[in-house]
């Protein structure tokens, strides 16, 4: 019996023991599950009061948003929606959708406000630049109106000066006029007794011409075929005044003819100056047109007219081209024991040639002869002992030379001759009235002057002239 209870009592105490046991341990694990809850809540609270912070930094930072872009703190996002998409309908239009953005359109707008700003500034300053030249403009012009008051004034001045010369002069004109009249009148008779005596010369010389004709058919028989390498004229002759002395010709300002180029004439039928003898020459005075001139018959025979027709020539003017020529020797046209040199120079300058090499007057050469050269002009050789020896050995090297280079020789007279150039001559009264100064005995030159290059040059004939070589 007392085992039985000992063991009920076990019993009770081992279930005692557990139920302290499990009640220790629900204790500890209800403990636990509050310090957890404890933590997660603080923990929520925590979160919760970070995000209320957040949400109103947040909120604030939107305040601010809507304030710098100009609306107001209680406006909704649907409003600010709306509004965003009205403004960038108006002012950002003409953007790309990604461009689409507040501050894209104020960049954009602040450099057009610099780019105009910085044109304003320019315009200005243009502007301050025309003021400026519009108020040098009006000095000028105030300047020039007084030179042109003061330029009026003095034509007034000159036109009555000249008014009185006129009248002068009219009255001169006159007393010559009358003074020209009776001359005419003895020219007349002088006319008259000249054509009687043309008539009888005529007759004789109908008969000459029937003999020459004759002769002529003869040559023309015995004559050869035309050259075919002949040398061509320069131009023809399309009009005569035989009383003025002037003719005009087919060469003008398109054929870079100028005043006081020389030309010969020959024959119309003569198709080679070569072989042609000449009739006259002739200098031009007057442009006229693009293939006209007018000149001045400067020498003719009364037998042998100038006629329309008949061609021209000169072995200076080269149509397109300029000839080149050497002088040496003494240059003297009239022999007056004056230097004629510039004079020649100027002849062949306005004749459109030019000069490749001189012997000038203090015995020095200047330039220098080359294959292109066409002709070397052969002035007197110095004979005088007593003259600067250096003159005479240049005359011999510039001869030498155009022999080395084939140029062509042609003396002073020969070359004025041929090219249709008459010096002035000194009038010389004669009769009782004469004086013997105008009749100076004038020593005779033996010298002989050279001939060189390709052809000898006779007087009263044309010459070839020669082709260009590259020049």
């Amino acid at each position: 019996m007392a085992s039985r209870d000992n063991q009920t009592m076990q019993a009770i105490v081992i279930v005692l023991t557990l139920l302290v046991i499990g009640l220790g341990v629900g204790l500890l694990l209800v403990n636990n599950a509050k310090k957890t809850a404890q933590a997660r809540a603080s923990s929520a609270e925590s979160s919760a009061q970070e995000a209320r912070s957040t949400a109103a930094a947040t909120q604030n930072e939107a305040n601010s948003y809507k304030l710098w872009m100009g609306y107001g703190e209680a406006d909704t996002f649907d409003s600010l929606q709306k509004m965003f998409e009205e403004d960038m309908q108006k002012f950002g239009s003409t953007f790309d959708p990604d461009q689409r953005a507040y501050r894209k359109i104020l960049e954009y707008v602040s450099d057009e406000n610099s780019k105009i700003a910085s044109n304003e500034a320019s315009a200005k300053e243009e502007v301050r630049k025309l003021k400026e030249r519009l108020l040098a403009v009006e000095a000028e012009k105030e300047a020039q109106v007084k030179q042109f008051q003061q330029e009026a004034a003095k034509a007034k001045e000159d036109l009555a000066s000249e008014g009185n010369k006129f009248k002068e002069d009219y009255a001169r004109i006159n007393t010559e006029k009358d003074t020209i009249a009776s001359d005419l009148e003895t020219q007349r008779n002088k006319l008259d007794e000249l054509a009687a005596k043309h008539e009888e010369d005529l007759k004789k010389l109908q008969v000459s011409v029937a003999q020459l004709n004759h002769s002529n058919e003869i040559l023309r028989s015995r004559q050869l075929d035309p050259d075919p390498i002949a040398q061509p004229a320069d131009g023809r002759i399309t009009w005569v005044n035989q009383r003025h002395g002037t003719v005009w010709i087919d060469l003008g300002e398109a054929d870079q003819l100028r005043p006081q180029i020389s030309f010969s004439v020959f024959g119309a039928d003569d198709n080679d100056p070569v072989k042609a003898v000449k009739k006259g020459s002739i200098e031009v005075s007057r442009i006229l047109g693009a293939h006209m001139a007018e000149g001045q018959i400067t020498h003719d025979d009364p037998t042998k007219p100038l006629l329309p027709g008949d061609k021209i020539y000169s072995q200076v003017w080269d149509r397109g081209r300029k000839v080149g020529f050497a002088i040496t020797g003494i240059i003297d046209f009239d022999g007056d024991g004056k230097s004629e040199l510039g004079q020649l120079k100027t002849i062949i300058r306005i004749n459109n040639g030019r000069v490749d090499a001189v012997l000038e007057n203090d015995g020095k050469i200047a330039g220098d002869m080359t294959v292109h050269t066409r002709y070397l002009i052969l002035g007197k050789r110095p004979s005088d002992p007593h003259r600067n020896e250096s003159f005479r050995k240049a005359w011999d090297e510039m001869s030498k030379r155009a022999d080395e280079l084939g140029v062509e020789t042609i003396t002073l007279d020969e070359f004025l001759n041929l090219m249709g150039w008459q010096p002035d001559r000194s009038v010389v009264k004669l009769g009782p009235g004469a004086r013997p100064d105008d009749f100076k005995a004038r020593p005779i030159d033996s010298t002989r002057l050279p001939r060189s290059g390709r052809s000898a040059v006779t007087k009263g004939v044309f010459r070839k002239r020669m082709p260009s070589l590259g020049n």
